[in-house]
């Protein structure tokens, strides 16, 4: 029955596309993307929040996944889908799915596939994720091979890849929240079964969680979701506030950060920079695009920002709507799709391909401070000068309880450069006699363009994979190496 309604009548929907499924076809169909394909491969829908009300249908599709994806053929084979399914299955059963031997005989299968095909050739948190399916596996199946390579390899990638100020080394927002979450299932599994797990695996994941913590709301928005650096989006890892209530179910507890207070942290590890004042909060990159030798989520954003005013994202970079080899991957990682300077039409960081970086940018200094309830963000990078023997490109911000200052200075020879700053798809945007006005619901926003090359042009938001929003973007041609702007706010 199940199946046969499976079949006929099942639709998926995966990073903002819906498709009415054709199976078995489409387990391998790529023909809207790769990624959607393995979003299908996932099984996530064994852990939604209603999936207690659906065990047959989730029983029906295990059974279907199984007869029509043979051992070793075709996507749902490779091991970053693997590694997602393994845990998800091994979860719902541990939260009441009735599965039957035959289920776990397929589980079996797939992780003693995965262990011989591990992502050391892409390390990250491919990589991680493959070590995090085999800890699950090795526990339940009590399979000592697993347990070795799982522990051996997380002993090493955990400190590998979450630096000193908790930050996942990839310094993209989403999937520091992603493997903060995986880091809380294998705590949550080493509790649930301690004496199949070393106390020192145990030890070293509780010690990370609360740094990871406290990085995910450093580099959040007052609305609880993550800021768009590098490849981040909502909606594809669970939001703070599901994520908070996790860690306090297994015993962790969060500082909040005051918002009301005015607060510089200069998160030097990552490279990340927070400014907090009255309830307002900026977000400033002023890092490197990431570990030398996996910068494939990177960005060329270097020294972008993003602020919120209150509970209202306003300054917002453009985000990420895909992934895959194409034009529109590519124009979303240049530097004109972030809230910083483009010179002479370059990217700050040569971004190419679908997940490569060639030369990139290098923070030469940086400090964050308060003056006079005024804090002060400050950073400088080298991509300009380095790559293309043109410019040293400062950015100074300034914020405080109502009035955001932006001060770029290009040290050296270029032709043309351009400040651009994106307002979220929410504000009513006009430039009219050379002065910009930002509505909110909360607030107007102000800023005396007189002087300067300004003009506001059309562009499109991405909260999400596969969605795509107008927005405004405000332009400004620099006139001399230095360029100043100031808006001003009031509450509404």
């Amino acid at each position: 029955m199940y199946d046969e309604k499976i079949s006929s009548q099942l639709a998926a929907t995966f990073l903002g596309f819906t498709k009415q499924l054709d199976l078995p076809a489409d387990w391998n169909d790529e023909s809207h993307s790769k990624l959607w394909v393995y979003n299908l491969h996932y099984f996530e829908d064994l852990l939604s929040v209603n999936a207690n009300t659906k065990h047959d249908f989730h029983i029906a599709l295990l059974n279907k996944w199984a007869a029509e994806n043979p051992i070793g053929l075709g996507n749902g084979w490779e091991p970053y889908p693997i590694s997602l399914r393994v845990p998800n299955i091994l979860k719902a059963w541990q939260a009441g799915l009735p599965l039957q031997e035959k289920h776990f005989k397929s589980v079996y299968a797939q992780a003693s596939f995965l262990s011989n095909d591990l992502e050391k050739h892409l390390l990250g948190n491919h990589y991680f994720v493959n070590l995090k399916a085999l800890l699950f596996a090795g526990v339940i199946f009590n399979n000592t091979r697993w347990l070795k390579l799982a522990e051996k390899g997380l002993m090493s990638e955990i400190p590998e890849q979450t630096l000193e100020d908790g930050a996942n080394f990839e310094l993209t927002p989403m999937y520091h929240s992603l493997i903060l979450v995986d880091m809380l299932d294998m705590y949550n599994l080493c509790r649930a079964y301690p004496k199949q797990v070393s106390k020192e695996l145990t030890h070293l994941i509780e010690s990370y969680i609360p740094k990871m913590l406290n990085f995910m709301q450093l580099v959040s928005h007052n609305d609880q979701g993550v800021s768009f650096f590098n490849d981040s989006v909502d909606g594809i890892a669970p939001n703070q506030a599901r994520i908070k209530a996790y860690a306090q179910a297994l015993g962790f507890s969060l500082l909040e950060l005051d918002i009301q207070q005015v607060n510089a942290i200069d998160s030097r590890p990552s490279g990340y920079m927070v400014a907090t004042h009255s309830g307002n909060k900026l977000i400033f990159d002023a890092g490197n695009v990431g570990p030398d030798y996996i910068p494939g989520h990177a960005h060329a954003d270097t020294l972008a920002f993003e602020l919120s005013i209150g509970s209202e994202r306003v300054f917002v970079n453009t985000g990420t709507s895909r992934y895959g080899v194409g034009e529109k991957r590519l124009q979303e990682r240049k530097t004109l799709s972030h809230n910083t300077v483009e010179v002479d039409d370059l990217d700050s960081s040569q971004v190419w391909g679908g997940f490569r970086v060639a030369k990139r940018a290098r923070i030469t200094s940086a400090s964050a401070k308060v003056v006079a309830d005024t804090i002060e963000l400050k950073a400088g990078h080298d991509g300009y000068q380095v790559i293309y023997s043109g410019p040293h490109h400062h950015r100074t911000v300034f914020l405080s309880e109502s009035t955001l200052k932006v001060i770029d200075k290009l040290d050296g020879k270029f032709s043309r450069a351009k400040a651009r700053f994106y307002l979220h798809p929410d504000l009513n945007v006009t430039l009219i006699n050379e002065k910009l006005k930002v509505i909110g619901k909360r607030f107007e926003l102000v800023a005396d363009l007189k002087g300067h090359q300004a003009m506001v042009s059309k562009s499109n938001w991405h909260p999400g994979f596969g969605i795509s929003q107008q927005n405004s973007c405000l332009e400004i041609m620099f006139s001399s190496p230095e360029n100043h702007i100031e808006f001003t706010w009031n509450a509404k």
